[in-house]
């Protein structure tokens, strides 16, 4: 909208009720219209987790965390009962971040001060229509059947309305022979996994497909994933790698891009990411869920044979009701951890090397990035994690330029998958208890440990890394 002002055209809005992250995107417009019946709520961000901890002891469920980086919270979720000392700082850091931004454009849209900003946060909250006219967050009050007016005392005279979807009608056909360059598109959506979600084996098809494709001259890779499986992550990231070997692939993050979400990230041409965007989180977690008297309260029994001296760990124990998956009857040894420990510090330490040779740093520079913190779009870029900020258009306007497309001559933008959201639209809509139970994602994380027992995982807990909430 920014881009569309600087361009000499005019920008109204109109909303009934509005929340934070609303009224920023309403307050970049030269008209802010507002419903006089109408409502505006600015009470500020709040990041919130749940933990089950209480929960798992309850169910006769024990957990052992095994956790050897500072900031690589997820698994705190059944650990703890409260936000760890780091996962605060980090928290807040990003809180903060995204606050410091909202205060900043806001104000200097509605030319007003930043402690005035605070003032209208602090004290003010809720906004009934006319209190927001007096306090200048909105420039008229009317319905919506009044934008006509507004538009013709902007622009003085009468316009036509078009559509989003008219402004290429009319567009000119390629005067070129041949096919125009292109700019591939590409979606890497959900958690790194081989089949489900990013469905890393198609993405890594994709990939090689448009390195050998000629006619696209540049690859956007549109990444919105918590992380998950590090082989996905990594068959993804090397079949990105060759394909930027032959021609620009600019990476566009999302809403989240985090440790797998990086991992597929970090061989980019260039990384761009919005200022909320939640990257980095470069690092790797492990745990343990195992038997610590569920099987007594619900009354069931295993028994087994085996051959091994650790084969009891992984095929020994009852069946979880409603998982379908195996809990361990036992937990580990300290030799046991030991060596599990070893195993994830060397899975995180691989992880480390590959981002310091993607974003060529060094591996100790990188190192003081990791430890899985979290970092704003913002401070990824101040920290060197992310090249520019910028939304999915930037993205291709970034990807033309360094593909050498002239500036003003055609081209086309092809999209290889069609973008779906991150999110299950199951999650919001009323369902049997048991889909429901299945699609919550805690839940998940806790079948994906146990189906997965004691391997290392970069991933961020899928719905509870932060995701700014308006309160309503």
């Amino acid at each position: 909208l920014q881009a569309v002002r600087a361009a000499g055209k005019k920008v109204v809005i109109f909303f009934d009720n509005a929340g934070m992250t609303a009224y920023h995107l309403a307050s970049v417009a030269d008209v802010v219209m507002m419903d006089p019946q109408g409502s505006l709520m600015l009470p500020g961000y709040t990041l919130n987790r749940t933990y089950l901890k209480g929960t798992l002891e309850k169910l006769g469920l024990g957990f052992d965390e095994w956790r050897f980086f500072k900031y690589k919270s997820a698994a705190e979720a059944l650990s703890r009962d409260s936000m760890s000392t780091a996962d605060r700082e980090q928290r807040q850091a990003y809180v903060d971040d995204i606050y410091d931004l909202i205060r900043s454009e806001v104000s200097a849209s509605r030319g007003i001060n930043e402690a005035t900003f605070d003032r209208l946060i602090d004290e003010g909250v809720y906004f009934m229509a006319q209190d927001a006219l007096a306090e200048s967050l909105v420039d008229t009050l009317c319905r919506w059947n009044a934008l006509g007016d507004v538009i013709r005392s902007l622009t003085g005279g009468n316009k036509m309305r078009i559509r989003p979807e008219q402004l290429n009608e009319g567009a000119d056909a390629y005067q070129n022979w041949g096919t125009p360059p292109q700019i591939a598109i590409v979606y890497g959506l959900g958690e790194c996994a081989m089949d489900s979600g990013i469905n890393a084996r198609q993405l890594a098809k994709i990939f090689e497909r448009l390195t050998k494709d000629r006619s696209v001259k540049a690859v956007v890779f549109r990444v919105d994933s918590p992380g998950g499986d590090g082989m996905a992550s990594d068959v993804v990231a090397e079949a990105l790698k060759k394909c930027a070997a032959e021609k620009p692939v600019v990476v566009s993050q999302g809403q989240v891009a985090g440790s797998g979400g990086y991992w597929i990230s970090m061989y980019g041409s260039a990384i761009m990411a919005g200022p909320g965007t939640i990257t980095g989180s470069i690092g790797v977690i492990g745990g343990w869920i195992y038997d610590k008297g569920f099987s007594d309260k619900l009354g069931m029994t295993s028994d087994h044979v085996s051959r091994g001296a650790h084969a009891d760990l992984f095929g020994a124990g009852v069946r979880l009701p409603l998982f379908g998956v195996q809990i361990p009857a036992r937990n580990l040894t300290e030799v046991e951890r030991s060596r599990m420990e070893k195993f994830i510090r060397e899975y995180y330490r691989d992880f480390v090397e590959k981002v310091a040779a993607g974003r060529n740093m060094s591996v100790d520079a990188v190192e003081t990035l990791a430890q899985g913190r979290i970092y704003s779009g913002t401070d990824g870029k101040a920290n060197g994690l992310v090249d520019e900020i910028g939304g999915l258009d930037a993205a291709v306007e970034k990807a033309r330029q360094m593909a050498g497309i002239p500036a003003g001559e055609e081209y086309q933008v092809i999209e290889i998958q069609k973008y779906k959201g991150l999110f299950d639209p199951g999650t919001f809509s009323p369902l049997p208890m048991a889909p429901r139970l299945a699609d919550d994602p805690v839940l998940r994380f806790i079948r994906i440990m146990s189906e997965h027992p004691g391997f290392p995982y970069p991933m961020l807990l899928p719905g509870t890394y932060p995701v700014l909430e308006d309160v309503r």
